[in-house]
């Protein structure tokens, strides 16, 4: 008993290739062998290779066994180095699930996917509540998050984790940010405006030169925590600033003056209710904006601006540009028949 104990902790630590080679000779040898020493029984190298596996498995079907002495202790080889492979085997394969799970956990795998999403930062309030709504927004994407801590935050299939500096083109290449479809970084919590924005700057700046080592238009969102900071970010490329307290102080207001206001904005912004914003491209048809409105009505849309441009009401007649990104008011399966006929349409709700 000792010696097969001993046998098997010998297979167990040996490294995968040469467990891998063991293996390999063992399952190419055995057939051959028990077909040299019974032919009769086993009259093809196949019916060999069955009856090991079948052997070393300890399935045993009985339909082939050995019957001469020499075949029977053959058999009994079989036997004995089929448990210590199968028990090396679920080992290694248990071992490495549990490398694997842990590493994840702890942010050392890197993202091999596209199309997904990057965010930067954590806490506990704001980010938790944003990946949920991005997950709800673009149910196919998947999320990688970028943070400094000992173990991701999220157990979610579509979720992964990187733990590292995102100042750093190693950490943006684990993420995969090159082949992300924006990247989005939160201000960091628990220092001052001004160091927070500083850091801010830091990672966009870091993330408009991996675009340019990438060769890679990488669109950013960065949230900022003081107005008088916006001009700093002039020059960082980032696509959309989105200035956090100023755009809970005017939410607040306008519920307090335009009563029922918050619940519009929060129907428009949370994927949860009925309708919500979506972005479309302009469609080839389509020479003014009234084009656009009149059809996107019929079809039970609403046209609310191109671009940041919430004006285009008050001028349906003007020629739309081909750059154009109309935003619109629709359910879901509205924007889906529109998407279907306007392949640069995507929602809105993905972007934020």
């Amino acid at each position: 008993m000792f010696f097969f104990q001993k046998a098997l902790e010998k297979i167990i630590q040996m490294n995968d290739k040469t467990l891998l080679k063991f293996i390999a000779v063992f399952f190419a040898a055995s057939p051959a062998i028990i077909h040299w020493l019974e032919p009769e029984k086993f009259p093809t190298y196949w019916q060999g290779l069955w009856w090991v596996v079948v052997t070393t498995t300890t399935v045993g079907y009985g339909d082939y066994f050995p019957v001469t002495k020499a075949g029977m202790a053959f058999g009994v080889i079989v036997i004995f180095a089929g448990l210590f492979i199968i028990g090396a085997g679920i080992g290694k394969i248990t071992d490495k699930f549990l490398t694997w799970k842990r590493q994840k956990e702890e942010g050392k795998l890197d993202y091999k996917g596209k199309g997904h999403y990057v965010v930067i930062g954590w806490s506990e309030d704001k980010i938790k509540d944003a990946v949920g709504e991005m997950l709800n927004a673009d149910l196919r994407a998947d999320i990688v998050l970028i943070a400094d801590l000992p173990k991701t935050p999220f157990e979610h299939e579509r979720i992964h984790y990187i733990s590292g500096d995102p100042t750093e083109h190693e950490t943006l290449d684990r993420a995969n940010a090159a082949e992300a479809k924006a990247v989005i970084i939160f201000a960091p919590q628990g220092i001052t405006p001004q160091l927070a924005d500083g850091q801010t700057l830091l990672i966009a700046t870091t993330i408009e030169s991996y675009g340019e080592k990438t060769n890679r238009d990488i669109y950013t969102v960065a949230e900022i925590l003081k107005e008088n900071h916006r001009i700093h970010f002039k020059h960082a490329k980032v696509d959309e600033l989105i200035l956090s307290q100023q755009s809970i102080s005017y939410l607040i207001a306008s519920a307090t003056i335009q009563k029922g206001a918050s619940k519009l904005f929060m129907n428009l912004l949370s994927k949860q209710h009925g309708d919500e914003l979506y972005a479309i491209g302009k469609k080839k048809h389509w020479i003014t904006y009234n084009d656009a409105y009149e059809e996107l009505k019929s079809l039970g849309a609403v046209l609310v601006s191109d671009h940041d441009d919430t004006g285009i009401i008050r001028k349906l007649e003007q020629p739309i540009p081909e750059h154009a990104r109309l935003f619109i008011i629709a359910d879901e399966l509205t924007y889906r028949k529109i998407a279907d006929a306007s392949p640069s349409a995507s929602s809105a709700a993905s972007d934020r």
